[in-house]
């Protein structure tokens, strides 16, 4: 039972702090028309800008250069900020691109940072990352750590889902709407498409730097490892099952799939090799529907325009 508790706490939690990826990638492509393949990136942006204005100044064998040594807050307030930043700096120039070409380039660029944060050890040591990063005192609560920031997730989540419903309830998100059902039509009428996505674009990618931030708090810890395209991949399949343009639905398509992670890793395996062979079959599976995606999402896209036109 204890077993079965745990892995539900990690289910919620993980399952939670992903969700506010899919939530956002949802805002981008479902709703902005955006095909966006780095996503990944900006949550690294707020996980290392987190850590960065947490941890203690550089000392001993450290090679980081700035550790501010601030409270938890404001590193968290810092990673929002963070993702918007790095949004601005990367939306500017690939937003002009439409499709297959867009995702490559949003790629590149969450590529390019993993690149950075690899050989630039002054940002965060390089491939050894900043360890112990400062997490808020959960005790104070009276309940364990796993339990507090479970909680802390899933009200982040929630935060996320009721930010974006208000919006896209909006005339605002009528416009975007507009822009993602027919362009011509809406540019007729006198709306800026460019600023629009560009907007959108931004406005969803700070969520995804408080994730970061939230994620940091709970590994204690950030390397360029934990932030590869397979956690831009994965938040892509989930949004695919949970269904886009559905709030509700791509919160479940997440919660399922870090579900069937979790169920995996906890099967009590009698060999190193039985282990071995079930996270290969995992990999094969979550790489079946990513291959799906690719298949599946731009006929997608093409049989909506057709209907709109």
């Amino acid at each position: 039972m204890n077993t079965v508790f745990q892995i539900g706490l990690t289910v919620l939690m993980f399952g939670s702090l992903f969700s506010v990826l899919t939530l956002s990638l949802n805002l981008q492509y479902a709703r902005g028309g955006m095909i966006n393949f780095g996503t990944v990136a900006y949550f690294a942006a707020g996980a290392y800008a987190y850590a960065i204005v947490t941890q203690e100044p550089p000392h001993g064998l450290d090679q980081y250069l700035v550790g501010l040594d601030m409270p938890w807050w404001v590193g968290f307030i810092a990673a929002g900020i963070a993702a918007m930043a790095f949004a601005i700096l990367t939306g500017w120039p690939t937003l002009r691109l439409r499709g297959e070409y867009l995702a490559l380039t949003t790629f590149a660029f969450a590529e390019m940072l993993n690149s950075l944060l690899v050989n630039e050890r002054g940002i965060g040591n390089g491939t050894v990352g900043l360890a112990n990063v400062e997490r808020p005192d959960a005790n104070i609560l009276g309940l364990s750590e796993n339990i507090v920031y479970a909680l802390a997730a899933f009200a982040l989540m929630l935060a996320t889902a009721y930010a974006f419903r208000r919006l896209l309830a909006s005339p605002y998100g009528r416009a975007v709407d507009a822009i993602r059902d027919d362009e011509v039509a809406a540019q007729a009428i006198g709306k800026d498409i460019a600023r629009l996505r560009f907007q959108v674009f931004v406005i969803s990618s700070i969520p995804i730097g408080f994730a970061g931030a939230l994620y940091a708090m709970i590994t204690t810890l950030v390397n360029p490892d934990l932030f590869s395209a397979e956690v831009t991949f994965f938040v892509w399949i989930a949004l695919v099952l949970g269904g886009e343009r559905t709030l509700l639905g791509v919160v479940i398509g997440t919660m399922a799939l870090v579900g069937f992670q979790e169920v995996i890793r906890a099967i009590p395996f009698e060999s190193v090799r039985a282990a071995e062979i079930a996270a290969s079959a995992e990999d094969i599976v979550t790489g079946i529907l990513f291959i799906v995606i690719l298949r599946w999402q731009p006929f997608s896209a093409l049989a909506r325009r057709r209907q709109a036109a």
